[in-house]
């Protein structure tokens, strides 16, 4: 689940570069909304990678554990 939300997150992000890059824009929506819209989806991605990993690093931290009390190297 960690890496599938650290994908998902990094292909938005890419997604919405893209789109600024390229000067997509959604017809009828002002200027400063549509900055609020590219900030707020640009955050949201960055939430998205950020709870990825933090998800990664917990169950390593749970298989560490797990050797540990078994006593495997």
């Amino acid at each position: 689940l960690g890496r599938t939300l650290m994908v998902a997150g990094a292909t938005v992000g890419t997604a919405m570069g893209a789109a600024i890059g390229l000067g997509v824009s959604l017809p009828g929506i002002p200027w400063l909304i549509a900055v609020g819209l590219v900030k707020l989806t640009l955050l949201g991605s960055g939430v998205l990678m950020g709870a990825g990993a933090f998800l990664v690093r917990l169950s390593a931290r749970r298989e560490q554990q797990d050797r540990l009390h078994s006593g495997q190297p």
